[in-house]
């Protein structure tokens, strides 16, 4: 047992000792129903960019990880507090009654089993009330990756949407990643307050956040999706700790004139595949929808992807790829060969891949790919697919 685990029974066991029990009070957390929104600029939920995170001083170095949180109805709002301000959240933190938590049939915390307390932090967007749930825990298929940090927000037009990024692994490559309205990393334990610089002079001022077990604090702010910020964090004498630039969404791109794939047809429609001179790929559902790969194909050579009203799943492999598979959590599995994909692109096309209609848990299914021979080449959770 390690002493992050130690000190959170302890706090878990006291508080324990002091708080009346509801009998139900488990059934309630796991009756609440989560809806995984689907990947792609329809809605673009999981759009992550990389940006640099550089500190002030190197004694004052800290790693940061962003986690996309994305409304369906748009950009995201920005921060109603008044300018000059910021705040600290806790597990005791006064305000609105959140409700119940993630509970464990959640993919995330089937997933990512916390290992602190899971903190919910209440923010303003587009004048609804969210709350962010936040929690470390460690990645079941990848302990060895340490500790990660986890975050689920719900309200408004928020549902369910997060994700969970090692801590080590973004120190290691120096970069942060995120989308949406409500970005949040790590902040080292002198950190007090976070505010977002955007464009126009404008600022938008973040929430410091700590819990029970927490190894490090965390910032969250909420802006406008598409704004570029530097996000500031300070310590109580307003000295600069560290600074991170977050590139903003840009618009989804047109559909290319010519080069398409076609990847699949269905009644009344075809979806087909654009590999763009940027490196990134698109593609085109018949009424006109589309989504897109989040990074150049050349370092997320394996995705899924989902267009309406077609149920199918599709995406593209590595080029020894033959074969791609989902497995559910309950053990079915579901498979499609792949096809030539893009000339010189070094991949192939898959799908489509109709799951049942009862299907509701991405975070519990698995992405297997095969080769020619039927050999397993490799396997990765759906959700780790960004």
């Amino acid at each position: 047992m390690n002493t992050l685990e130690d000190r959170l029974r302890e706090t878990l066991a006291e508080r324990a000792q002091h708080s009346p029990i509801d009998p139900d009070a488990w059934d309630k957390t796991v009756a609440r129903g989560r809806r995984r929104v689907p990947r792609g600029w329809l809605s673009r939920p999981d759009w992550f960019h990389p940006n640099l995170m550089l500190p002030a001083a190197a004694a004052a170095a800290v790693a940061v990880i962003v986690i996309a949180a994305t409304t369906l109805t748009g950009p995201g709002g920005s921060s109603r507090r008044a300018p000059g301000t910021s705040s600290s959240a806790s597990p005791t933190s006064g305000g609105p009654t959140p409700p119940a938590p993630p509970g464990r049939n959640d993919y995330l915390i089937q997933s990512t089993p916390p290992v602190t307390a899971i903190v919910p932090v209440s923010m303003n967007v587009d004048g609804q009330l969210t709350w962010t749930f936040l929690w470390f825990g460690y990645l079941k298929n990848d302990r060895a990756e340490g500790i990660a940090l986890c975050s689920v927000t719900d309200g408004g037009a928020f549902y369910g949407s997060g994700g969970c990024a090692p801590i080590s692994l973004q120190a290691q490559q120096g970069s942060v990643e995120g989308t949406g309205s409500i970005r949040l990393g790590i902040a080292a334990k002198q950190v007090t307050s976070a505010r977002a610089l955007l464009s126009g002079g404008r600022s938008v001022a973040g929430k410091i956040v700590n819990g029970a077990g927490f190894p490090d604090k965390v910032w969250l702010v909420n802006y406008p999706s598409e704004d570029t910020a530097t996000i500031i964090l300070r310590d109580a004498a307003g000295r600069e700790v560290a600074h991170s630039t977050i590139t903003g969404d840009p618009p989804p791109p047109s559909r290319p004139h010519s080069g398409g794939i076609l990847v699949f047809r269905y009644p009344g429609g075809r979806v087909t595949g654009y590999l763009l001179a940027n490196g990134y790929a698109s593609f085109w559902n018949s009424d006109g929808s589309s989504t897109g790969s989040i990074k150049p194909v050349s370092r997320a050579p394996l995705q899924v992807f989902q267009l309406p009203p077609s149920q199918g799943q599709f995406g593209y492999a590595p080029a020894d790829v033959a074969r791609v598979v989902l497995r559910l959590a309950d053990g079915r599995e579901y498979s499609a060969p792949t096809i030539a994909g893009w000339p010189g692109s070094g991949l192939r096309l898959w799908g489509p891949i109709t799951l049942p209609a009862t299907y509701a848990n991405p975070g519990g299914t698995t992405v297997l790919t095969l080769d020619s021979a039927g050999h397993v080449i490799g396997q990765v959770l759906l959700i780790s697919l960004r």
